[in-house]
């Protein structure tokens, strides 16, 4: 039988390296691992026999006719991957940015499809939070059901997850995973994909040492930022860019993208994204609702997940759903942790007046009833404490939550119109550049990271004053 080496994971004993094949002939060509009694070469096109998952004989072809031949091959099980049918929610609002930037979807999903083919490593990136999360979670059904549905894939693909913990990917992130990806060699690029992260400038440096290793797919749905590089980026894909807003979800997103893969439930999933991301979409059904609590509380708190081994990943999480006794246990954790965090925040907020609003500081440290708890965090807990503030008030209002060197703002979205929520903290940067280390974020949902609490008061205060100037009259 012929075959290509398409990619080599190599080890510190040459003779336990395991080679991606993609073995037979055009038609019914399928990608094996393997591994050998000899030396192979990534590139290589050869002839060998096999026997229990493990070449026994090898011998190159020579002439480029074998080569040409797994190339239509590759891209043919690659193709047969890919679905072809556009997904539509019957909303008509999502369904025609979906529409616009379904091409992209399935051009993005084709070079998923090819890497997954080639045995190729993939690195998968998703924010920890239920956003992220929820879109990871429908990737990684997607990639599963591919691997089982008999199209070319008789070997487990080599995805490495990665749950991270900002928006930003930085010039260390993609040295870790260029690190992660050291002992594979291949015909190819590896793939890196990245889910839900912003569009802060302080990527660049990480996006431009991430496209000289990688084939980059990235999924966001953050405001555009002029000087942010990943948008140059050929597989960028943002609601943005085709007649849509953050509301358009970054999780929905890659539900969208997951299904290009393959037929598959998401809805769930899809809701929880939009419950997660406060999107004007959002329609909670029971589950939806029970798997955005879980999200939220799996990714703010991994010890959460008994016998997790290593960080947070979509297999985890599926496991933990699956348990229903052990997800209930969770949900009514989460619930009443909240519920006492939110009585304690309503009592210690700063008001100030600001026109006909109002403006609230609260300081996370104080409301948090134990430092040991790492759930809920921060930001996420400033959504929910800025509901809680607008149910009691029933007027607009906004609320900065600060803990350590962030201030987490969070603003009701009949004020959108009225105040520029990004600009204002782009000002407050400028203002104080040298204390202030970046700001992002959304319209209504952004934050300040300092470079110490050094002048913490002082960036509030301004801040505060910036945002009362917009809403007074005159």
């Amino acid at each position: 039988m012929k075959g290509l080496v398409s990619c080599i994971k190599h080890y510190t004993d040459a003779a336990s390296s395991s080679y991606f094949i993609v073995a037979g002939e055009e038609k019914n060509a399928e990608t094996r691992c393997m591994s050998s009694g000899v030396l192979l070469d990534v590139g290589e096109v050869i002839e060998f026999s096999a026997k229990e998952g493990a070449i026994e004989k090898a011998q190159a072809v020579t002439g480029s006719r074998g080569a040409d031949t797994f190339a239509k091959s590759i891209q043919k099980n690659a193709k047969s991957l890919v679905a072809g049918r556009i997904y539509h929610t019957g909303t008509a609002e999502i369904d025609s940015v979906t529409e616009k930037l379904w091409g992209r979807i399935t051009d993005a999903m084709l070079l998923l499809a090819r890497k997954m083919v080639l045995g190729a490593p993939i690195v998968i990136r998703f924010h920890n939070d239920i956003d992220g999360a929820s879109g990871a979670l429908a990737l990684y059904k997607a990639i599963a059901q591919a691997e089982k549905s008999g199209k070319g894939l008789a070997y487990k693909p080599n995805i490495l997850w990665r749950m991270h913990g900002g928006v930003s990917y930085g010039k260390e992130d993609a040295g870790n995973d260029m690190l992660a990806c050291n002992n594979y060699e291949c015909v190819e690029k590896p793939l890196l994909v990245v889910l839900d992260f912003g569009t802060s400038e302080e990527s660049n440096p990480g996006v431009e040492a991430a496209k000289e290793h990688f084939d980059v797919i990235w999924l966001d749905h953050h405001p555009l930022v002029e000087k942010f590089e990943g948008a140059k980026l050929t597989h960028y894909i943002n609601p943005w860019n085709f007649g849509g807003d953050s509301n358009y979800t970054a999780g929905f997103l890659a539900c969208i993208f997951a299904k290009a893969l393959g037929e598959l439930d998401t809805k769930d999933m899809e809701l929880a994204s939009f419950i997660g991301d406060y999107s004007v979409y959002s329609m909670p059904t029971p589950q939806s609702r029970k798997l955005a609590a879980l999200l939220d509380l799996l990714t703010s708190d991994t010890r959460m997940v008994s016998g997790l081994r290593g960080a947070l990943n979509p297999e985890d999480i599926e496991r933990v759903l699956k348990d229903e006794k052990k997800s209930e246990e969770l949900i009514a954790y989460a619930e009443n942790r909240v519920s006492e965090m939110l009585d304690l925040g309503i009592k210690s907020v700063k008001v100030y007046k600001a026109g006909a609003t109002q403006i609230y500081v609260a300081d996370f440290e104080a409301i948090r009833i134990n430092e040991q708890e790492r759930y809920p965090l921060p930001g996420r807990f400033a959504s929910r404490l800025l509901g809680r503030i607008e149910e009691l008030n029933k007027t607009p209002c906004i609320l900065l939550l600060h803990f350590g060197s962030f201030v987490s703002l969070r603003m009701s979205k009949g004020l959108i119109e009225k105040v520029e929520l990004l600009k204002t903290l782009e000002s407050v940067k400028s203002d104080y550049a040298e204390y202030v280390d970046s700001t992002g974020g959304h319209s209504n949902a952004a934050s300040i990271k300092l470079k110490s609490e050094r002048m913490k008061k002082e960036v509030i205060k301004l801040t505060v004053d910036k945002l009362k100037k917009e809403l007074e009259p005159g």
